[in-house]
């Protein structure tokens, strides 16, 4: 049985996901070979020392994520705080997740949610999506499911995949504006468009098929997009596929190595289902 997808938080949306070397949204791993992170780390760096602020945000996300360079939360953070300070949006939303999660920082809502707005005004489509999300769940703010749709719907038209998504769930199931499931369904296939790592909304409405014909074969192909791409959920519920045999050959074995990839993640439910199959 398909498990419910409704959008939340993704394992994928660390600061990886700000990410200028793959697709915005991505969250998939930087295909680059060592010696081309060296390099880039290298000139990433001479960028930042002068005051390419850009550089500064990129290479925050490197050292975050510990891609070319040994995994420094601290020196990450210290990295969005110059590019933030220079006036570089991304850099303020890199920030944001940080003191929101942190990750680094001590963690502060208030601050996330500040420099959340300072990204959002700047331009950072990422800004405000995280900021629509803070809205929607209340997070040390009050709840306010119009002006999350708003900020969605702002960080959609900036091309940011996140936004687009999460706006297409509230039309999917009617949270906070009007049910409309061909909207939603146009705005999953947005927010695929802009990275593999969201597509998994929209293989969910084709596994249930509501908004769209039902198509068990292709929802289990953009599962498996979005599981290729490093989002938790998605490979967790391309396991079930497998497990039950919808739309796919029923294949535990592929199965626990899915449920294995989602665990190692860090789904939680997955290491469980994983357990359950070995």
């Amino acid at each position: 049985m398909l498990r419910s997808m409704k959008s939340r938080r993704r394992s994928c949306l660390g600061i990886v996901a700000f990410g200028l070397f793959t697709s915005p949204m991505s969250c998939s791993s930087h295909g680059a070979s060592k010696q081309q992170s060296s390099e880039t780390i290298a000139s990433l760096t001479t960028g930042c020392d002068k005051r390419n602020y850009g550089s500064c945000f990129s290479l925050g996300t490197r050292f975050e994520s510990g891609d070319g360079v040994a995994k420094d939360n601290a020196r990450a953070v210290a990295l969005f705080q110059r590019a933030c300070d220079g006036g570089n949006a991304q850099g303020c939303s890199g920030l944001g997740f940080a003191y929101e999660t942190g990750n680094g920082v001590s963690q502060d809502s208030s601050r996330a949610f500040a420099l959340y707005r300072r990204a959002c005004d700047g331009g950072d489509g990422m800004g405000c999506a995280f900021l629509g999300a803070m809205y929607e769940s209340g997070k040390r703010i009050a709840k306010d499911k119009a002006a999350a749709a708003k900020l969605y719907q702002q960080a959609c038209d900036k091309g940011n995949a996140m936004g687009c998504d999460e706006l297409g769930r509230m039309y999917f199931y009617g949270n906070g504006v009007a049910k409309d499931e061909g909207h939603a369904i146009a705005l999953y296939q947005r927010a695929c468009d802009g990275g593999d790592a969201w597509c998994a909304n929209l293989g969910a409405a084709y596994g249930i098929g509501s908004g769209v014909p039902k198509d068990e074969a292709r929802a289990a192909t953009l599962f498996q997009r979005a599981c290729d791409a490093n989002n938790a959920e998605a490979c967790a519920t391309l396991g079930a596929v497998y497990e039950s045999g919808e739309g796919v050959t029923k294949n535990k074995s592929r199965a626990l190595t899915l449920y294995q990839k989602a665990c190692r993640i860090g789904l939680k439910k997955a290491c469980d289902d994983a357990s359950r199959l070995q």
